[in-house]
């Protein structure tokens, strides 16, 4: 393959990447976020995760497993257990919240509120609104896009639950440029 050739294909990696079928975008990041504070919530415990709607049908407990299996292993440095039953390791001033499909436009931070989110049935494209919650507040959150989910076994609803959860937990802090 000629040098101009590997550069060409080389520069159109990201452009192909960018045509898949999911999209994550991080909203937000509190200036009160921390990485200490994330292994303080989620270190060799429980992190409660709290789900509204189901936009494949069936099972919702199928579902919530499908949505935690995703999301194991994506804070980095931190081993926790992302289940919907918790058990007596979790601190209950933590949780992470998804809303599949909502049935209302909603900042991301409502989602900490607690109480029920509308959600719409099945079927069409998915928008999921996640954020990481303490006592109330968000400390972080992201909107993904799916185009056509084709089930729980799809690996672009596995993938979308992944970079959802990855960029709901940064490994550094941001900072806030002109606060």
């Amino acid at each position: 393959m000629s040098f101009f050739l590997r550069l060409a294909v080389l520069a159109l990696l990201p452009v192909l990447a960018a045509c898949g079928r999911d999209r994550v975008v991080a909203d937000e990041i509190s200036p009160a976020y921390t990485p200490a504070e994330v292994a303080y919530a989620a270190s060799d415990r429980d992190l409660r995760v709290v789900i509204h709607g189901n936009p494949v049908g069936g099972s919702p407990d199928r579902f919530a497993r499908t949505v935690t299996d995703a999301m194991q292993n994506k804070i980095m440095g931190v081993r926790t257990n992302f289940t919907t039953t918790p058990n007596e390791t979790a601190r209950r001033d933590y949780a992470v919240v998804l809303a599949f499909n909502p049935a209302e436009n909603m900042l991301n931070s409502a989602l900490c509120r607690g109480g029920p989110i509308p959600t719409k049935p099945p079927g069409g494209s998915l928008v999921v609104q996640s954020a990481f919650c303490r006592a109330g507040g968000a400390l972080t959150s992201a909107t993904g896009w799916l185009d056509e989910p084709r089930g729980l076994d799809d690996p672009g609803l596995r993938d979308l639950i992944s970079g959802l959860t990855f960029s709901l937990f940064p490994s550094r802090r941001v900072e806030c440029l002109g606060c």
